[in-house]
């Protein structure tokens, strides 16, 4: 008895056979690259009462940092059969920033001088929490090209340990200070920005595309009649890149 079997050709196979993993993983790192760990900035504002003196030369003798990661406490709990962990308490782990110190010391005194506003040295008293706390700090996760694509915000931050640096005759190195970061909780935000170095958080495309009719009427009383229609190209990039904070819907 003949077997009836389908004749299968090159063409058919080829058809038919799966997709090449290795070559698709090649074709995605071409297209769309792979994030750099050496493409970030950091960006802080001291508690009042601090002068930084050249905060953005501070800024930029970031040598190391690391985005915040998540920790949960958890318990055994069982209802019926295995146990299971049942997480109940967020943790939120200090983080390490590296700085070179720059020649006149301002790195290095700005982190003293933070350090003895949170305790005096000459009385030992203590300030006030809100007192001694950044009222911004954010680590920017930028692209090849400079672009920002990645923020993490952390909220209530202040040193918690200001490392010793060591002195050492024999040595060439760059003076280097390491700060351990304490903070209440952070919140990281993906980025989409422009060619003209705008910023739009995507929380912000979210919330205007969920409620298009409330963006356009909330757009057109923010600009007056010089908005027109929504769906215009210019108004859309100018209400977008320059108003996110006037928009409320």
């Amino acid at each position: 008895m003949a077997l009836n079997l389908p004749f299968l050709t090159k063409d058919t196979a080829r058809k038919d056979a799966k997709p090449n993993k290795i070559n698709q993983f090649i074709a995605e790192v071409k297209t769309g690259a792979l994030a750099r760990s050496n493409r970030f900035g950091v960006e802080f504002t001291p508690p009042a009462g601090i002068n930084p003196g050249n905060l953005r030369k501070i800024l930029l003798f970031c040598d190391t940092v690391q985005l915040p990661g998540i920790n949960y406490s958890t318990v055994q709990n069982r209802t019926f059969g295995e146990f299971r962990e049942v997480p109940y308490e967020k943790l939120y782990e200090p983080i390490n920033l590296t700085f070179y110190v720059d020649n006149d010391m301002q790195v290095k005194k700005l982190f003293d001088d933070w350090m003895s506003l949170i305790s005096n040295p000459d009385t030992r008293t203590y300030s006030y929490y809100n007192t001694y706390i950044a009222s911004k700090f954010t680590i920017e996760v930028q692209d090849i090209n400079d672009k920002t694509r990645y923020q993490v915000e952390l909220f209530e931050a202040y040193p918690k340990n200001l490392n010793a640096v060591a002195l050492d005759n024999a040595s060439k190195d760059v003076m280097k200070l390491t700060v351990n970061m304490q903070y209440k909780y952070w919140k990281a935000t993906p980025i989409s920005q422009l060619a003209d170095d705008q910023k739009i958080p995507t929380s912000f495309i979210d919330k205007m595309t969920k409620n298009f009719t409330g963006f356009q009427e909330t757009l057109n009383r923010t600009l007056g009649s010089t908005a027109g229609n929504f769906v215009t190209g210019s108004v859309l990039s100018y209400g977008v890149t320059k108003l996110p904070g006037l928009l409320k819907f």
